[in-house]
């Protein structure tokens, strides 16, 4: 082979994916260790919003070596959501940071592991999307058991998704898309073989503080028509064990 041979997939070759996960947080101090153990090693780097947290959280985000840039607000008494907003921030600090994908990933979740790898192979195959639903598992009673029946089981949430200009993002104060509305493929976005597991479901205390939140947040269920209290309905209870080989590091005490 001729030395020019050899330099053509370097200087030819296409750039790798740029992928940067987003952390909007407000006193999330408890979650925030286990997230910074399981994220960067998946990602290019993290841009973090600090909505306000009064607990020290903004201090231990800032003094993390993978967050490229912090974004601020200030504190509110009491607090007021902006998920939306918080979310189309993060999106456009990551662009400018030159990401090409964006992960949304909240301080209480946490990533499969080689969530990375399959995520890069993915939005580099042909026919890409523009965004992607990723699986999402909620630990219930074990940090290594997710509920499966009803509803439990095909949970999901548009996560993974291209950086782009003047994109229109889901403006709702809560529950909202992370991805664009205008990156939906056709009616809807695509489904991404991806796990991501949310690790604020597991102690009954937290559910119900979880489902008591959410109550008195959205009290005429303009946000979730359902309403909250499924968070701690137990009936039909059916847990399983992570997927084989899908699971995530470091696997964290409830």
């Amino acid at each position: 082979m001729s030395r020019l041979s050899a330099l053509l997939p370097m200087r030819w070759g296409r750039r790798p994916v740029r992928l940067l996960a987003l952390l909007a947080f407000h006193d999330e101090r408890r979650y925030l260790p286990g997230w910074f153990a399981n994220v960067p090693p998946e990602v290019d780097g993290v841009v973090a919003l600090d909505d306000g947290s009064g607990d020290g959280s903004a201090e231990l985000v800032a003094a993390q070596p993978a967050v490229l840039e912090l974004l601020r607000r200030e504190r509110r008494e009491p607090h007021v959501w902006h998920d939306g907003e918080n979310h189309r921030l993060l999106a456009e600090a990551a662009r400018r940071l030159g990401a090409d994908w964006l992960l949304g990933v909240d301080a209480d979740e946490r990533l499969e592991c080689g969530f990375g790898a399959r995520a890069r192979a993915l939005v580099t195959d042909r026919g890409a999307a523009r965004a992607y639903y990723v699986h999402v598992r909620e630990l219930w009673d074990a940090p290594d058991r997710m509920r499966v029946d009803g509803v439990w089981g095909g949970k999901r949430s548009a996560r993974l998704f291209a950086a782009r200009r003047r994109a229109r993002y889901d403006d709702r104060a809560l529950h909202g898309h992370w991805a664009p509305l205008d990156a939906r493929d056709g009616d809807d976005f695509r489904q991404a073989d991806l796990y991501l597991y949310h690790l604020r479901m597991i102690r009954p205390e937290d559910r119900q503080a979880r489902r008591d939140k959410y109550r008195r947040l959205d009290p005429e269920r303009r946000f979730q028509s359902i309403g909250y209290d499924y968070l701690t309905d137990t009936a039909g209870l059916a847990l399983a064990p992570l997927p084989p080989g899908r699971g995530y590091q470091p696997l964290e005490a409830p």
